[in-house]
């Protein structure tokens, strides 16, 4: 049936736009989430989208007012009914539904609206959940936005890309090599998740060993890796994301955010925050100059290096996965900087990689190094949240 339904789409288009809201509806609306699989089904349409010319801005704000749609739905429904919802017939079956998105709520708090949109068994009982447990309306619709405005694009983009790829004209092994460097950061990053999981004071040490060595292992298999890298120059166009028209000129003036960020640390007399976003920058710059990076891949790495020290600084003292909900934050910057270095070839990809990984190790070994001599507390919320719209509003000023 969903074969024949992805037929159907690809040969009536003029309806993806509302097939992307649908499956987004009732993949965040309680009960239908947990059988429609939804995963699947916004891959295929998103590259049936793709496929059909249509814009990712359209097809993200249709995803996003289907599933604001749904999680606002489900939490309507658990306002109203309250505990009387488990008397409904699936949830009188399957009691476990609930007790297991109610224990999610009370260990997370509001945060399990945020994860919960990305795990799929609880997806569409946490909004519910978050009704039955009276969460202020405001507060759940704020969260709700922000939460959807994050998932839209990340569910979307896989199989939008992989839509724009099916137009490619690529050469033999590059999905081969594509494919290698995807396995290589699934493990990179799921082996690093492990390490920082078990909070040692040598887990940061040991993760940033991990980029280090994938650093190296990149670095010696450049030649072996060409084909992927000359294709996605030649293939800039289909990388482009929506609002990075703009060329981002990498020259040292960029690096001049973080100068507000570590004068609000000093100010606050964070003494060893500070330290770990200056620390992280001269570490990056070292490794960059020991691996001899160009002058614009330097500056990409120095650029990580100060957003992944400043969630480092805005995260301490949280738990793992308040603390590994953060990486989201980076996502809309990185996707945006990526975006644009690509598509204005600014960087080979790459190098690119090169560059992100240098950043990343940066800032773990400057944290292991601070934590090794004074422990970092938690950061007051306003001083936290001044801090990380920072970038933000710096990437608006120069893309105005």
């Amino acid at each position: 049936m969903l074969v024949e339904l992805t037929q159907w789409l690809a040969e009536h288009q003029q309806w993806l736009g509302v097939a992307i809201f649908l499956i987004s509806f009732s993949e965040s609306l309680a009960v239908a989430g947990l059988v429609v699989p939804g995963v699947f089904l916004l891959f295929a349409v998103s590259a049936l989208a793709a496929g059909g010319g249509m814009p990712l801005t359209v097809a993200v704000a249709w995803a996003f007012s289907g599933a604001v749609l749904g999680d606002l739905i489900s939490f309507l429904l658990g306002r109203y009914f309250h505990q009387n919802i488990r008397n409904f017939g699936p949830f009188r079956r399957n009691p476990q539904w609930i007790d297991g998105g109610e224990r999610f709520f009370r260990r997370y708090g509001w945060l399990s609206v945020v994860l919960g949109r990305f795990i799929g068994p609880i997806r569409p009982i946490i909004p519910m959940v978050a009704g039955m447990f009276d969460m202020p309306a405001w507060r759940f619709l704020a969260i709700n936005l922000a939460s959807a405005l994050a998932w839209a694009p990340a569910y979307l983009i896989p199989g939008y890309t992989t839509g724009r790829a099916a137009q490619w004209a690529v050469p033999p092994f590059f999905w081969n090599q594509a494919l290698s460097l995807l396995i290589g950061a699934i493990i990179l990053i799921a082996c690093c998740l492990y390490v920082l999981k078990l909070q040692k004071r040598w887990s940061c040490l040991v993760a940033a060993a991990g980029c280090l060595i994938s650093l190296l292992t990149l670095s010696v298999n450049r030649t072996a890796l060409a084909i992927f890298d000359s294709t996605l120059i030649d293939s800039a166009d289909h990388l482009r994301l929506p609002g990075a028209s703009h060329v981002l000129i990498l020259t040292p003036q960029v690096l001049l955010v973080a100068a507000p960020i570590i004068a609000a640390l000093l100010l606050a007399r964070r003494w060893n925050h500070a330290v770990v976003q200056v620390a992280a920058l001269a570490l990056a710059l070292l490794i960059a100059w020991t691996i001899g990076l160009t002058g614009g891949a330097s500056i990409n790495a120095l650029l990580t290096a100060i957003l992944c020290a400043l969630v480092v600084n805005c995260s301490r003292s949280q738990h793992f996965w308040m603390r590994s909900a953060w990486l989201l934050y980076l996502l809309p910057l990185l996707l945006l900087i990526a975006s644009n270095v690509l598509e204005h070839r600014v960087l080979p990809p790459l190098e690119m990689l090169r560059s992100l990984l240098v950043g990343v190790s940066a800032s773990l070994l400057a944290c292991w190094l601070v934590e090794r001599v004074s422990p970092m507390t938690p950061l007051a919320r306003p001083l936290r949240w001044v801090i990380a719209s920072w970038p933000f509003a710096a990437a608006a000023w120069v893309l105005w």
